[in-house]
């Protein structure tokens, strides 16, 4: 119905009634003054609301709040604005009476970068990205000549005015961010600056315009990057300078920074000009950090901007948690463009092309240092600075400066004599190598496929040597990879006081080698690590060091801690009369021919590590698993290769002696001819020699035993009531089959139902456990009496199965490990 004829039927409805002629003009104004009214109030939940009031043109693509009444207010319409956006720009500021300015910076900022938004998705804009055509005879043809010139000069004219808005919205947010400390120059505006923007509590608006100016300058660096790369990114008529590096030290310095020069005078925070930008009138310097480690693997100077990659870019999935640091600043990740790459084709290409070319070893390979990779992923922040100190002169200027920070050395940064912290995402870096580097799958190929040589251990650094950090040194276990920590490291990365302490060194090794070899290999990398870093050993990073170890990585990692000479325990392997003293004898000259008498001896004799004083083990078969000896397992042995090369060595020279089948049963000769697998069962010659080793004094070390029995837990946590923790990661089902969390209530009754009993999540062991328990603990693989070890500083049972390096309880434990070690 409409308003006219429900007008009408009123009217005739109150003549009917002769109602009295007030009554009349009272009832005609209801029904015409809701025509006349356009606010209406309705009701709306509280979240929408808050979302309503701090979104922006970053966060929702359409103007804020603040933004939009104030084009209204002046008689503007947003999209008219855009259209004509210097007149609107000059008709909102003589609409703006008062003399309070700085909401206007504001406003101007986000009316600049949502301009510059707008050019970005032109058409003129994206010409400058078009692929030449591909068939010149259909709809996608060249253009003429002419039609050409007329295309160039119109994305000339939108590229120039997409980087003059980009920078304007850069300059606006960062005047109303810090203008509190700048000399406030505007004709009539107020010249008081007690009130510092540091002791405001932040509002809606001060958050939105740091928005503005963290895209914008994302925008400005990843641009400029894409220009000096000569991509015909959105950044046009730009040239590049890269700067001579002034030193002070002699060329034969062993400190480098950018392109191996040696750093500057000044500290390791100080900034260093790399290069000039010139981006039409624009002039931008680039600035690094002056530091000797930090950005030692860039080996020529454009290299420190490889691969640039803003985090706005990247969705970080797979991880616990994205470890960030709130702050100014864009965070950035620098992807060297000579960083080393592992995945699945590549080792199935490789084992593929030995079988068919049979190509030879490589040498260099064998050799500890060519198997050390410092971090290909470098973490930057970076802020842009305009080159003035008035606000005026910020709006005016044609000179901005990037800053690109070490968000691991400067916490903070200093802005016209004020500290502000600065932004990181420290998760970024070490998720980009997780995704580029398929650590699971090869992980388990090098175990069942036949390699043409033995691939050897690696070592990673997950950020760049700092030479004032401890090392944290991971080594997984059977079957795995790198890739096992990744819960952990991200939560270490995640702990201020862990991330500023510690620097992580992961091991990624075969473990299909023998394990005497893959300890004598990996020993030979870490001491070469530790060489190449600091060969003089005076760094803190060359002491107090962590091995954190897993599975068959807890094996050897408490090799690496011992000083026995197992050369001296060889006859104590019972043989049953397989081969006499004689044959022995020749298996032992053979093996030292094989590798020489003196690898033989660096094999057999241990030296515990003299870095490392604190040791971490996760489920650990030290006495051995009959898991191992179970028939799906003994078919999976079957499929575990040795390497060929290693197997070819040792079993030529072996050859008289007796068959290949033979000397793998002999106790001496299982030591080098069963797979690091079969060496884990209880019944094998190497846990034989091993079980009873001896660590040295000086290690402090911590077992951390997994249980899978959930009521076997519970039954240790009741003898100790002290060291046991409550499981409150899932809900519990109660008696029905319902999933209860908290107490139930029930409305018609009021009676009270209290929740299931939780289950034990960890206990920590402060007495000896009964042997009634202790018979029954086990992980399912690794039983509790083969993984304890007397004399730990702390023993930590945790319900759950064998992979317990990626529990909670497990994580939490080794935090509180660490924390310690540092107070110690």
């Amino acid at each position: 119905m409409t308003l006219a004829g429900f007008s009408k039927q009123t009217v005739m409805y109150i003549n009917k009634k002769n109602l009295p002629i007030t009554s009349l003009m009272l009832l005609a104004a209801a029904v015409l003054l809701p025509a006349c009214s356009t606010v209406t109030v309705d009701k709306q939940a509280t979240a929408k609301t808050i979302s309503a009031q701090r979104g922006n043109i970053v966060t929702d693509n359409t103007l804020s709040s603040d933004t939009a009444s104030a084009l209204l207010s002046a008689g503007l319409n947003e999209q008219a604005c855009m259209q004509q956006f210097d007149l609107c720009l000059t008709q909102l500021s003589d609409s703006m009476l008062n003399r309070h300015y700085r909401p206007a910076l504001a406003i101007f900022a986000e009316l600049h970068y949502a301009k510059a938004r707008q050019l970005s998705d032109s058409e003129s804009c994206r010409n400058a990205l078009a692929r030449p055509p591909l068939d010149p005879y259909y709809a996608n043809a060249p253009l003429s000549d002419e039609d050409a010139k007329t295309q160039q000069k119109e994305t000339d004219l939108c590229l120039t005015d997409y980087q003059a808005r980009l920078f304007d919205a850069v300059k606006y947010s960062y005047t109303y961010l810090f203008y509190d400390s700048l000399t406030h120059d505007f004709e009539g505006a107020e010249q008081s600056s007690s009130a510092h923007a540091q002791n405001r509590i932040p509002n809606d608006n001060d958050i939105q315009t740091q928005d503005i100016y963290n895209a914008a300058s994302n925008d400005v660096v990843t641009q400029i990057y894409q220009s000096t790369e000569n991509t015909n990114k959105l950044m046009g008529n730009t040239t590049v300078e890269y700067l001579p590096i002034t030193s002070t030290k002699p060329d034969n310095s062993n400190e480098v920074a950018v392109a191996n020069r040696p750093p500057l005078k000044g500290k390791a925070t100080d900034q260093v000009k790399v290069m000039k930008v010139t981006v039409d009138d624009y002039n931008l310097g680039i600035y690094l950090p002056n530091e000797n480690n930090y950005l030692q693997n860039a080996h020529k100077q454009t290299s420190a901007l490889a691969d640039l990659t803003s985090t706005y870019q990247l969705r970080l999935s797979g991880l616990n948690s994205v470890s960030k640091r709130p702050g100014l600043g864009i965070s950035l990740v620098a992807s060297l463009d000579d960083r080393y790459t592992t995945t699945i084709r590549q080792l199935l290409a490789a084992s593929l092309s030995g079988r068919l070319t049979n190509e030879k070893k490589n040498t260099n390979d064998s050799e500890p240092s060519s198997r050390i990779y410092p971090t290909g992923h470098l973490l930057l922040t970076g802020l842009i600075k305009p080159d003035s100190d008035s606000v005026l002169d910020v709006l005016s200027s044609r000179k901005l400066d990037v800053h690109l920070y070490n968000p691991y050395q400067t916490e903070s940064v200093n802005i016209l004599n004020d500290e502000y912290p600065l932004a990181a995402n420290f998760s970024a870096g070490y998720g980009l190598w997780l995704s580029e580097n398929q650590l699971d799958g090869v992980g388990y190929l090098n175990l069942i496929t036949r390699q043409p040589d033995a691939q050897l251990p690696k070592l990673f650094m997950l950020e760049p040597y700092d030479p004032d950090k401890r090392v944290l040194i991971m080594l997984h276990g059977l079957a795995s990879s790198p890739a096992t920590w990744v819960n952990l490291t991200n939560d270490i990365l995640n702990d201020d006081k862990l991330r500023d302490n510690y620097q992580v060194w992961q091991i990624f090794y075969p473990t299909n080698l023998p394990i005497l070899e893959n300890r004598y290999q990996i020993q030979q990398l870490i001491n070469s690590t530790y060489q190449q870093t600091d060969p003089n050993g005076q760094n803190r990073a060359s002491q107090n060091s962590v091995i954190i170890s897993h599975s068959m990585g807890a094996v050897i990692a408490r090799m690496m801690l011992s000083d026995e000479n197992l050369v001296n325990d060889l006859d104590k392997l019972d043989d049953k009369d397989m081969l006499s003293n004689s044959e022995k004898q020749k298996i032992r000259n053979v093996l030292k021919t094989s590798f020489g008498e003196n690898e033989l001896k660096e094999r057999f004799e241990l030296q515990a590590l003299p870095q490392v004083d604190t040791a971490v083990f996760l489920s650990a078969p030290f006495r051995g698993t009959d898991y191992a000896d179970r028939w799906f397992t003994r078919a999976l042995r079957r499929i575990v290769y040795l390497p060929v090369g290693l197997v070819k060595t040792v079993t030529d020279n072996l050859a008289t002696i007796a068959t290949q089948g033979d000397l793998a049963q002999n106790p001496l000769g299982a030591l080098y001819l069963q797979n690091g697998a079969s060496q884990l069962s209880d019944k094998s010659s190497f846990i034989e020699l091993t079980k009873n080793l001896t660590m040295n004094e000086r290690i402090i070390y911590h077992s951390i035993i997994a249980n899978n029995d959930a009521d076997i837990t519970k039954g240790l946590a009741q003898t100790q009531p002290n060291g046991a923790k409550i499981d409150l990661s899932q809900a519990v089902e109660d008696s029905s089959g319902n999933e209860t969390a908290s107490m139930d209530i029930s409305d018609n009754t009021k009676t009270s139902k209290l929740p299931p009993e939780p289950l034990v999540a960890a206990v920590t062991v402060n007495d000896d456990i009964s042997q009634a328990l202790t018979e029954r603990l086990s992980d399912g693989i690794v039983p509790y009496s083969s993984a304890h070890l007397d004399g730990a500083a702390s023993e930590t049972i945790i319900n759950g199965g064998h992979s317990i390096q990626t529990n909670p309880q497990t994580i939490l434990t080794l935090r509180r490990i660490l924390h310690k070690q540092l107070q110690e």
